[in-house]
């Protein structure tokens, strides 16, 4: 089972993806993504993890990696993994 935190390698897409969905619903087999690229941006949710890499927390995939060969690339620290996740839910909050 994937990690809340982990960048994955998911055969047939072009960008790794870090898993932002919990561990919980992990377990079913199926993960909530927000890819990861190399190229500075300017959209608002982005944030960086390390030198030219950033996530994009305003693009949200749900996959099923029962269906696709995948390997663990890296992982994100927790504090880091706090920022993003605070983004991610700033998109469904009420303001």
């Amino acid at each position: 089972m994937v990690e809340q935190g982990q960048i994955l390698k998911i055969e047939g897409i072009n960008y790794p993806a870090l898993v932002v969905s919990k561990n919980i619903f992990n377990e079913s087999g199926r993960v909530i993504v927000c890819p990861v690229i190399s190229e500075a941006t300017d959209a608002t949710l982005s944030y960086p993890i390390g030198q030219d890499r950033y996530v994009l927390c305003d693009n949200l995939r749900q996959l099923d990696l029962e269906s696709r060969p995948f390997s663990v690339k890296d992982r994100v620290s927790l504090a880091g993994l706090i920022h993003i996740v605070d983004r991610v839910q700033s998109l469904f909050d009420y303001y």
